[in-house]
């Protein structure tokens, strides 16, 4: 029974470990919906101005999530996911010369298989209730582990009274 305790007790330390990780993406959150509304729309995404060497706020975090596909082509598979009759997507963009100044919504790939798909078949299923692995549900879903484990410990503590 100390065993299962003490495994309960360092599972709930690194739970709070990956909720402080998760806490620190809050302030970007309001970015990564800027981002997903983009995307649900079918929109190409003005990240700042190439002319004055200028990123956006979400020009910025772009670059920071940015995958290269091939050259011209990138994915952002870590910022935002969308779950569809196809299986899990994330858009691919075309971004002449990798600069990050404007990304243009070309197709959908699969996380998994990296299957591609045209932006045409896939848009209509791109929409809010549809999106995967946003920051609001990994925290909930932490919390709520959380509070399960919590229990479990209470009730190990009352069976061992």
């Amino acid at each position: 029974m100390d065993g299962e305790i003490e495994s309960s007790n360092i599972f709930l330390k690194t739970l709070k470990q990956i909720k402080q990780f998760i806490q620190s993406y809050l302030p970007f959150a309001p970015l990564i919906e800027e981002f997903a509304n983009h995307v649900e729309r079918g929109a190409d995404i003005e990240a700042g101005n190439s002319f004055r060497g200028l990123l956006t706020a979400l020009g910025e975090l772009l670059n920071s999530f940015k995958e290269i596909i091939k050259d011209g082509l990138c994915w952002f598979p870590r910022l935002m996911r969308w779950q569809t009759s196809k299986g899990e997507v994330s858009p691919v963009f075309e971004d002449n010369r990798n600069e990050g100044y404007y990304y243009r919504l070309k197709s959908y790939m699969d996380i998994h298989t990296r299957q591609e798909y045209p932006k045409e078949l896939i848009q209509p299923e791109i929409k809010p209730e549809n999106r995967t692995g946003t920051i609001e549900q990994l925290a909930q879903n932490v919390e709520a582990v959380e509070k399960q484990v919590q229990l479990m410990g209470v009730k190990m503590n009352r069976n061992r009274l």
